[in-house]
């Protein structure tokens, strides 16, 4: 099985599946593009012309939650996600909150949209305020049972949370503005085989 994976840099929905690859040691070839250019071999089989974007032997995916499944199923180990029917349900709950309910709202191109004369500058304020308010609605459903996001392990909810945080972080907000999402960075990174794989963890905040 031949992988292409299509990267941005700094766009968190590449971020997410990075680390999932790479935490899982899968075998792929990073093709890395533009933001603003992605290229025509994206703009060829995505539908909306943007990362990420996967060719699996030649066949497109173009959304990171069925490519985040995908990797699940094709490399089980080792696992980010639960056996337990109702454990899955909860990860991919969060997942989706930060995938669907969270993050399209504050992407720029989104934002550029409703604001087509707004600078990236002028963008950031209103982005991160988005993140703030949304991830301050989320963390009552995280965390319940450990410092992991959901449940006693490492799953891709961890990774979906992580990610979206940091952006936030990256668009001006305060790591002490949320407290319980910078404990959770922090226990994340303690971890070195989940550390090692995560593609942001040197990276500072701007």
């Amino acid at each position: 099985m031949k992988i292409r994976f299509y990267h941005a840099p700094d766009a968190n929905c590449c971020e997410r599946l990075l680390w999932i690859l790479d935490y899982k040691k899968v075998t792929y070839e990073r093709i890395d593009v533009g933001l603003g250019d992605v290229g025509e071999q994206v703009r060829l089989l995505s539908p909306f012309a943007r990362v990420p974007l996967m060719e699996v032997d030649g066949i497109a995916l173009s959304e990171s939650m069925a490519m985040a499944e995908f990797i699940e199923e094709i490399a089980p180990n080792p696992p980010l996600q639960y056996t337990e029917v109702f454990a899955r349900a909860q990860v991919r709950e969060i997942c989706e909150a930060v995938n669907s309910s969270i993050h399209p709202q504050q992407n720029s191109s989104t934002v550029r949209y409703y604001h087509p004369d707004w600078s990236k500058e002028q963008m950031r304020p209103v982005r991160a305020k988005w993140l703030f308010i949304n991830l301050e609605k989320l963390q009552n459903r995280l965390w319940l049972q450990s410092q992991f996001a959901i449940g006693k392990q490492f799953t891709m909810a961890d990774i979906f949370v992580s990610i979206i945080y940091r952006k936030a972080l990256d668009l001006g907000r305060l790591a002490t503005e949320l407290p319980r999402y910078e404990q959770h960075w922090t226990f994340l990174m303690s971890d070195a085989e989940i550390r090692n794989a995560c593609p942001i963890a040197c990276q500072g905040v701007a």
